[in-house]
């Protein structure tokens, strides 16, 4: 499906395994916090192969390639259709949080 293209399932896809965003340097030097919006495409294998960032968070310190690096690592159990797997676009909110 093309970027923000609804796909009627009737389960959507449920991660097994979340890659944690690496908190960027230049955003610790500075101590910011920020939220980045994702959207990813999660294959019929439950693969992320497209992601890209749905709302940035303003910040220009690096949150939004670093969530975006993450994404790709995520792992679904994939969306399933009519009893089969499909592919489908998600969108999910990343927050970074600065700590000492």
């Amino acid at each position: 499906p093309q970027a923000g293209e609804f796909v009627a399932v009737e389960e959507q896809p449920v991660e097994i395994y979340h890659e944690k965003p690496i908190y960027p340097e230049m955003a610790g030097l500075t101590q910011k916090t920020g939220t980045v919006w994702v959207q990813a495409l999660v294959d019929k294998e439950g693969k992320v192969r497209d992601a890209r960032v749905l709302k940035p968070s303003g910040s220009n310190v690096g949150f939004e390639e670093s969530a975006v690096e993450a994404a790709y690592k995520n792992r679904y159990k994939p969306a399933i259709q009519n009893g089969r797997p499909v592919a489908v676009w998600i969108s999910y909110k990343v927050d970074f949080q600065f700590k000492n």
